[in-house]
């Protein structure tokens, strides 16, 4: 994990590494629909109004993004929320609490 500090400022790089537990999530059925309605879930969770379902599955590196309006985290819950926990509802954090 790369950390730039500065006085007004932190940024860390929470970026997950999908190609660690992709294979074995998959293999307890943990499904692209099913994540997808995890993260809804969570932006409700958070109050969000709005939730947009951005999916680029025309190119050679496909990605889906899911953006919100929700409450959000802060940098402290997001870096908590990184660390895997198995055996609870998600898998990053175990789904969080807010």
């Amino acid at each position: 994990m790369s950390t730039a500090c500065t006085a007004a400022s932190r940024r860390v790089d929470v970026a997950p590494r999908a190609s660690v537990p992709i294979e074995s999530m998959r293999e307890i059925g943990y499904s692209l629909p099913t994540a997808v309605a995890d993260i809804v879930d969570n932006s409700l969770a958070a109050g969000a109004r709005r939730i947009d379902l951005l999916a680029d599955t025309d190119s050679g590196d496909p990605s889906v993004a899911i953006l919100d309006d929700g409450a959000g985290m802060t940098p402290d819950r997001l870096i908590e929320g990184k660390r895997p926990v198995m055996g609870l509802l998600g898998f990053y954090g175990g789904g969080f609490v807010f």
